[in-house]
């Protein structure tokens, strides 16, 4: 059991670290690299067409 916490804790930080790196480029603190627009653009394609498959966790 505490090495599920352990796993959970691990996974909870990084969630917030994307989260933090994902608000500093919507508010615009950090413009945006290549790829990053690319994927972002891919994204936005697949969810259009409904091809976006989204897992809950």
């Amino acid at each position: 059991m505490s090495e599920v916490k352990s796993e959970m804790s691990d996974l909870l930080f990084i969630l917030q670290k994307i989260e933090s790196i994902i608000d500093t480029r919507l508010i615009g603190e950090v413009e945006p690299e290549d790829d990053e627009i690319r994927l972002i653009e891919e994204y936005q394609d697949r969810k259009s067409k409904g091809t976006l498959i989204l897992h809950e966790i």
